[in-house]
């Protein structure tokens, strides 16, 4: 796998309706046939449902552009752990895995 894109901040409208923002890594195989999304900064509360809606988001932005339209897609959501020496936990969403 190699680093596609880092950091690539973007803004999407979670599922309350609020503009919200989040940082994604995209990475892909050398054939480009596999790629792994890793978000970051999305708010706490409800994470599944936060993570669905940014990654709704980035499907219709920026995605198309990055990825090949076959691409077999695996996508972490990563949250920070409580305290400064807490390891981080990822969500993984069920479609991408």
């Amino acid at each position: 796998m190699q680093l596609l894109r880092r950091g690539h901040k973007f803004e999407y409208r979670d599922h309350r309706g609020v503009d919200q923002q989040g940082v994604v890594d995209v990475w892909v195989s050398q054939a480009g046939d596999r790629a792994v999304l890793v978000l970051r900064g999305l708010p706490d509360p409800e994470a599944q449902a936060q993570a669905d809606k940014a990654l709704l988001t980035l499907t219709h932005t920026c995605l198309p552009y990055l990825l090949r339209p076959d691409a077999r897609l695996g996508v972490l959501v990563l949250r920070p752990g409580g305290d400064e020496e807490a390891k981080a936990r990822a969500l993984v969403l069920p479609l991408s895995a």
